[in-house]
């Protein structure tokens, strides 16, 4: 069995990882990060802030890692200006490869914590901002992934609208599960998006889902339409390597082929990124 998941975790790419310097503590910092991911012969991970630009950190671990692809993104909050064309403009051109729509900031992730009010894509009229429609065209442009980040359903889906008619080839939507529907999942996979599922949902200070509700669930909503990332980092968590390899051998303890873990955690990440 551990020959199996080995196998498997070696050339996996994780869409999902937090490390510092970030304002939130974490286990390890971006060189811990890339260090354990290449002594693990991972393909690849996304580095995210939801603070900051990642590119030229990743620029950095590229270098020091041959091999390895570290991505860099980045997170349209209120630090980098909201829905900010231009701050996008700039990532592009570092060759960040992922943009997530808002996160912390984002008005619906706000609102359900009582909070807000935040970070909105619709105007007063119920359409996307013509800021957003920007963000967009450059995504397209520059064949960079779409991610949802943590705006509403319904934003995602008017989103992911928008950027499969502006040429987006490339759409992530965020850990949708317990916040979308099933129907709305159903839908965001009509508009070419992949949905993520992570690890760290769990895990024993989330539990939003047991690994077998997870197993269940991309299955029933087509394997070829998910990805398992960790979203790991926190402090208490293992490093994000060590994540992806619990999650592949949970998913295999639980019953799932190695066909069809690879699909979830190289295959389909694989596409995504470009490296199929």
């Amino acid at each position: 069995m551990n020959t199996e998941v080995e196998e498997i975790l070696k050339g996996s790419y994780d869409l999902h990882v937090h490390a510092a310097p970030d304002t939130e503590e974490r286990r390890v910092d971006a060189l811990e990060a890339a260090r354990f991911a290449y002594e693990a012969e991972l393909g690849g991970f996304v580095l995210k802030s939801h603070q900051y630009p990642t590119a030229p950190l990743t620029y950095a671990l590229n270098r020091m890692y041959p091999g390895l692809k570290v991505y860099g993104a980045i997170a349209l909050n209120k630090s980098v200006g909201g829905v900010n064309p231009d701050a996008v403009e700039v990532a592009a051109g570092l060759g960040a490869k992922v943009v997530w729509m808002p996160t912390k900031d984002a008005d619906y992730w706000l609102r359900n914590l009582k909070r807000g009010p935040g970070i909105t894509l619709f105007d007063v009229d119920g359409r996307l901002t013509p800021e957003t429609l920007k963000v967009v065209d450059i995504v397209a442009k520059n064949d960079m992934v779409l991610a949802s980040g943590h705006i509403s359903p319904l934003e995602a889906i008017a989103v992911f609208e928008a950027a499969r008619s502006a040429g987006v080839t490339r759409m992530v939507a965020t850990h949708p599960a317990n916040v979308a529907t099933v129907e709305q999942q159903k839908e965001m996979i009509s508009l070419g998006a992949y949905l993520e599922y992570t690890f760290l949902a769990c895990m024993p200070l989330w539990q939003r889902y047991t690994v077998k509700e997870l197993m269940d669930a991309v299955r029933w909503l087509g394997l070829d339409h998910c990805i398992v990332t960790t979203d790991f980092g926190q402090w208490m968590n293992p490093p994000p390597a060590e994540g992806m390899r619990m999650a592949i051998a949970s998913l295999m303890q639980q019953g799932m082929s190695p066909d069809e873990i690879t699909k979830l955690v190289k295959t389909n990440p694989a596409r995504i990124l470009g490296e199929d």
